[in-house]
């Protein structure tokens, strides 16, 4: 990953690492889970269980529709949502001129000059 990167820009570089992530540990998870019910699978340093586990899901379609559109049984909730959009045209930071430098080129000194 590049450093000093804008904070938009690491954050979209982030999910992208994390989507590939998943979809890595989706297809590691199929390894240990298709055609099996229970095991153990030995790892150098780390050791795979898997177990079957049974929950209660509530199935919302098989809710009668009083209850369904009655909003006496829901709550509201606010969360902020965070999305990341590629830019039209890429901008460097701190807007600097394609060049590196902000301003006219004439309007700085000169530190060491170079024989």
């Amino acid at each position: 990953m590049m450093q000093n990167q804008l904070p938009a820009d690491e954050l979209a570089h982030v999910r992208d690492e994390i989507r590939m992530l998943r979809t890595r540990e989706v297809a590691l998870r199929k390894c240990f889970t298709e055609d099996c019910d229970d095991g153990l699978y030995e790892g150098c340093e780390f050791d795979v269980v898997v177990r079957m586990q049974k929950r209660c899901v509530l199935n919302q379609n098989r809710l009668p529709a009083e209850i369904l559109n009655d909003p006496q049984y829901f709550d509201v909730r606010y969360a902020p949502t965070v999305r990341v959009k590629p830019r039209s045209q890429p901008r460097l930071p701190m807007d600097l001129s394609q060049s590196g430098v902000d301003g006219p080129a004439d309007n700085f000194d000169v530190i060491e000059t170079w024989t």
